[in-house]
């Protein structure tokens, strides 16, 4: 059995269940722990660290069975029968720093310049199915002028030389933004301060319809 340390960056929905999601204090890299049964999402029992859910730019540390071999999902650890400690929420200013120094530069994101990955791309094995990204022009909305159904939150950016619009499965965004009337919005119309700077967790959903879609599973500020 090992044991990790992380700096969450992501704590998002998942089929009724939670994605949790980190970089690993030891090692740098990502890290998403899963659990042993069913898809892999964790039950809120399983990730429960002081009474509660993970939040995001919490320190964590967990036991865990080692990867799951999963090639499209490299970060997956499976989590061991053991409670998780809460080892102290990360000064925000700090943690973003040091999140600055792993995050991608484009210009492809998660291997392609795609809102998707193939599924037999993908099964041949990814470097990577999560990332950082500190985007540009970043506005939240939903509806046709979001380039999205009227149910599905999205965010909206540019990074490596292009637009996105993709979906955000944050707790905290995805529900205030389906709050609004269709259409797109900044932070101060979501009621978030602007922050000095933003990053976006991006990660790469389950496979559906023959893809891995695209997903945002966090919106992290500073400021």
């Amino acid at each position: 059995m090992s044991h990790e340390q992380i700096l969450v960056v992501a704590s998002s929905r998942k089929t009724g269940r939670r994605c949790v999601a980190g970089v690993s204090l030891r090692s740098g890299r990502f890290v998403r722990p899963i659990s042993p049964h069913g898809s892999g999402a964790l039950s809120d029992g399983e990730c429960r660290v002081a009474g509660r859910t993970p939040r995001l730019l919490d320190v964590v540390s967990f036991a865990h069975r080692g990867p799951d071999g999963d090639p499209a999902q490299p970060e997956n650890v499976v989590i061991a029968d053991s409670p998780w400690r809460l080892e102290g929420p990360a000064n925000r200013g700090l943690a973003l720093e040091l999140l600055l120094e792993v995050a991608a530069r484009g210009p492809s994101l998660l291997g392609n310049r795609g809102r998707a990955v193939l599924e037999t791309v993908a099964a041949e094995g990814l470097d990577a199915s999560l990332a950082l990204i500190e985007p540009a022009h970043l506005r939240f909305g939903h509806g046709p002028q979001a380039h999205a159904h009227a149910s599905s939150p999205r965010a909206l950016f540019a990074f490596g030389g292009q637009d996105w619009s993709l979906p955000v499965t944050d707790f905290h965004f995805g529900p205030r933004i389906l709050r609004m009337p269709e259409g797109v919005y900044g932070w101060e119309d979501l009621g978030f301060d602007e922050p000095q700077r933003a990053l976006l967790t991006a990660s790469l959903g389950t496979v559906h319809e023959g893809w891995h879609h695209k997903l945002v599973a966090a919106v992290l500020r500073s400021g």
